[in-house]
């Protein structure tokens, strides 16, 4: 039985559903790679915060209601989940030590990305002109910083999980989280 998907089977998921997942969808990815998932399973992660909940779309049509949709980065907080477990890490374990800052950061991480589209979007929009090149340096400026913290913000994440983790007395199992994040 295979315990988590490739990072080439997320990317291909990514790039086929960049707004989101069903649940029904979510199990069916994971299934279908021989990874053992239930909607059980994802209605239990979800509770325990492990899994970023689900927003409601509405569907085009007259009285058809709306459905849950799941980030696209679902499936890779899921994925994490099932190695950790292969790796013999309980729900609980993984819960207190492993995710601990891992939603704040995707937000962060979502929220930079969205902002910058817009300005890319505003700017594109904008006739040639030196006041425009002036926004586009300015706008590289800011991106280059979003990087930088980005990448502070997930060393020290590291760094704060691996400090805080002890050796794992019941074997099999990495000894610390830093080797499977």
């Amino acid at each position: 039985m295979v315990h988590a998907l490739t990072e080439s089977q997320i990317r291909a998921i990514e790039a086929q559903s960049p707004d989101g997942l069903s649940s029904q969808q979510l199990v069916a990815v994971f299934e279908e790679q021989g990874v053992k998932f239930s909607e059980a399973n994802l209605r239990r992660y979800v509770q325990l915060g492990l899994v970023p909940r689900s927003r409601r779309v509405g569907q085009k049509g007259k009285h058809l209601g709306s459905h849950g949709v799941y980030p696209v980065r679902a499936v890779r907080r899921i994925n994490t989940i099932k190695k950790l477990m292969g790796e013999r890490y309980t729900i609980e374990e993984i819960q207190a030590k492993f995710l601990t800052f891992k939603d704040s950061i995707e937000t962060l991480d979502v929220a930079i990305e969205e902002l910058v589209s817009q300005f890319e979007s505003k700017l594109e929009g904008e006739a040639p002109s030196p006041r425009r090149d002036q926004l586009y340096s300015e706008l590289r400026s800011i991106k280059t910083a979003a990087d930088e913290l980005l990448s502070g913000v997930y060393r020290l994440e590291k760094l704060l999980v691996s400090t805080s983790a002890a050796v794992r007395p019941r074997g099999g199992g990495a000894a610390s989280p830093t080797e499977l994040l």
